[in-house]
């Protein structure tokens, strides 16, 4: 799923970040996930581990309202790290008293400071700020210890927790886990309203194309915010506007980077329709998905290695959801439609695959024009989904976007090789068909699959496979013949291709016409 960021394969977690005493982060973690896995079953928090002069990174907010503000693409790469791995909804700042009875004073200016700072870096974001307090378990006056850190926090939403030492922590984990889902899920609904907050009035110099893009920039982000909350319902909704408008406004960016961001969502639709047990609907959006890769390329251009890829990742992630839910509650599943049938989808992504290879043989061949290598190196793009750009695009005689497509698809035709993500489908495929019962649909997948075999030279699997092919099952299991039950061409083809691998095995230059009528 390379196709797919990191970000995405998974539903997002609650960030917080333990700053400072990091010797007993580990210990925390894990006491806070065990109390959140007695209590829901589940781990509800991502903990992030921060020394004391940890930096936050500053956030860049109102760029839009700024005058002469141009929209340079939908959704930055950068923002899907941010959220998901850098930036904390809440800070535990912790303090470990435990080795003496009472801190010494320069101590406890010194955690005064600490929290200072921390302040600050969550300021600018408006995180939220819990202080944990571990000390000594003999400790007399524990809160009296800890007077001067509740003073800083005196007018801020901050709270403080004070535990003696790590027996007690573990005693009163489910309060500060508590604490700290709530505290996050009031950060995310508050991110969540800010990101509404798009322009209203449009201002008079911004085309309705950016208008719309901004609108699509919005609503992934909060369907994506709203999957932190788990409001389900909320980021389908986010979700499936979002989706809409990338693929009937054409003209908010290219296809490319359109397509890419619509991946994105699918991917978190079909997760969330899945973990709903909303199989119908997951499959009615896999369906229009499909329809929408389907018709953003022609087949021959130097975009369509982006089609046939995508098609194929489609379908493979589909089928592996599929898999997931048919294992887990097979109740779920309606068998008589084939689009909710893992099988269908495997061997439809190897197909696709197949077509990719197909397309780097003709690329090869010189049906595209090559590149002018102008313009300098690729340059990563800073949004999501956007090809490359040319380090200097105006050496370039022709359109600069074009000789990005041409370099990106003579470089993926040199690299395909998917023989190997072809078998391993059709094996999928194959075992999916077998165990449904669904002869013709296994007969298929094993012919697709000496065709692989044949493709890369592998002569005595092909050849075993095609012989198998060409009989019928009552030979293959009583030596006798048998009423054939199977497609007659199918058999035909199989002795053909069984006839071609006995003379490429002998080295026979010149090849018997029957074995040229079927040869690519």
């Amino acid at each position: 799923m390379e196709d797919y960021p990191p970000e995405v394969r998974s539903a997002p977690l609650l960030l917080c970040g333990l700053v400072g005493a990091t010797q007993i982060h580990g210990q925390l973690t894990k006491v806070l996930h065990e109390s959140a896995m007695k209590e829901w079953g589940n781990t509800r928090v991502k903990y992030l581990s921060f020394s004391y002069d940890m930096r936050i990174p500053p956030c860049k907010r109102g760029g839009k309202d700024a005058p002469g503000y141009r929209i340079g693409g939908i959704l930055k790469r950068r923002w899907l790290e941010k959220v998901c791995n850098l930036v904390p909804a809440v800070l535990v700042v912790c303090f470990d008293w435990t080795e003496d009875l009472q801190p010494s004073p320069p101590e406890e200016a010194q955690a005064v400071t600490q929290l200072q700072h921390a302040q600050r870096q969550a300021r600018d974001r408006e995180l939220r700020i819990l202080v944990l307090v571990i000390v000594h378990a003999n400790a007399a006056e524990p809160e009296a210890m800890c007077s001067s850190l509740r003073q800083q926090l005196e007018g801020t939403t901050g709270t403080l927790v004070v535990v003696k030492g790590m027996h007690d922590l573990a005693a009163r984990a489910q309060k500060v886990e508590r604490s700290v889902y709530t505290s996050a899920m009031g950060f995310y609904a508050e991110e969540e309203k800010r990101h509404r907050k798009v322009w209203n009035p449009r201002p008079a110099n911004v085309p309705q194309w950016a208008l719309t893009a901004m609108q699509v920039r919005v609503l992934v982000k909060i369907g994506f915010l709203s999957e932190f909350r788990k409001d389900t319902r909320g980021a389908l909704n986010s979700y499936t506007k979002a989706y809409d408008q990338l693929r009937t406004c054409t003209d908010i960016a290219d296809v490319v980077e359109r397509m890419a961001l619509c991946n994105l969502i699918s991917y978190r639709m079909y997760q969330r329709y899945f973990t709903s047990h909303d199989v119908a609907t997951a499959v009615f959006h896999c369906r229009v998905h499909t329809q929408t890769l389907r018709g953003c390329s022609d087949d021959d251009g130097a975009l369509a290695w982006r089609k046939w890829r995508w098609l194929s990742a489609n379908h493979q992630l589909f089928g592996e959801m599929l898999e997931n839910t048919a294992q887990a509650m097979p109740v779920l599943m309606n068998e008589a439609d084939m689009w909710q049938f893992p099988g269908f989808h495997f061997k439809l992504a190897a197909t696709y695959a197949r077509r990719l290879k197909q397309w780097a043989r003709e690329v090869a061949g010189g049906r595209l024009p090559p590149a002018a290598l102008a313009g300098g190196e690729l340059v990563p793009a800073v949004f999501l989904g956007q090809s490359e750009w040319l380090e200097r695009p105006e050496e370039c005689s022709d359109d600069p976007s074009v000789e990005v497509a041409l370099r990106n698809a003579h470089s993926q035709a040199a690299e395909v090789v998917c023989s190997q993500q072809c078998l391993q489908l059709l094996t999928r495929a194959q075992a999916c068909y077998k165990e449904r019962d669904y002869t013709a649909g296994a007969l298929a997948c094993s012919a697709l699959i000496a065709e692989e075999y044949l493709e890369v030279g592998n002569m005595f699997a092909a050849t075993k496979l095609y012989e198998r092919l060409r009989r019928s099952r009552a030979e293959d299991e009583s030596g006798q013949q048998g009423r054939w039950p199977e497609w007659v061409g199918l058999r035909c083809f199989a002795l053909e291709r069984a006839i071609l691998c006995g003379c490429r095995v002998l080295g026979l230059e010149s090849l018997p016409s029957i074995c040229t009528r079927h040869l690519a």
